[in-house]
């Protein structure tokens, strides 16, 4: 007969199978923007598929900003910043960036992992209602009627804006 050999309880789950070391991560993934314009749904679907390969869970994802790039990447000039947060099991990291560079679509990429409030509050910018990302500084003020807000940022009735 074989030995049978018996994991440590420290990394044991319940049903004596071993803990997967998950994590949460913020990605930004710097993609051809030629490729996003002509295609953005298949561009964030390849993105996702990818995420998808490597036993990523999204929570939230978006695209964040277009411009011009400091110096060429790979003969493009342009690229657009796409912006993830997932769950992942942090041995498929190495799994991740080779994906990454295999894919034409995605140029550059960089994954940072959080801690579970920065993670909440990417989350929470990422899905937030006008779309953009802000610091709490930069965040406009709903008291000001220059702003365009939903209903949720509105003054409730009868209260006045202090001056």
């Amino acid at each position: 007969g074989g030995r049978r050999l018996r994991l440590p309880r420290s990394i044991r789950g319940p049903d004596t199978t071993l803990f997967r070391s998950e994590y949460m991560y913020e990605g930004m993934f710097l993609l051809d923007s030629n490729r996003f314009a002509a295609d953005p749904d298949g561009v964030q679907q390849q993105l996702k598929g990818i995420l998808d390969r490597v036993g990523a869970n999204v929570v939230a994802s978006r695209p964040w900003q277009e411009g011009k790039l400091c110096y060429p990447i790979e003969g493009q000039r342009k690229g657009l910043y796409f912006l993830a947060c997932f769950r992942m099991d942090g041995g498929q990291m190495t799994e991740l960036n080779r994906l990454c560079k295999l894919n034409d679509t995605v140029l550059r990429q960089l994954v940072i992992r959080h801690p579970k409030v920065i993670f909440d509050a990417m989350v929470d910018a990422l899905t937030s209602h006008d779309g953009a990302l802000h610091s709490p500084e930069q965040r406009p003020d709903p008291r000001d009627p220059r702003a365009n807000f939903g209903e949720r940022d509105r003054l409730p009735e009868g209260v006045e804006e202090e001056r």
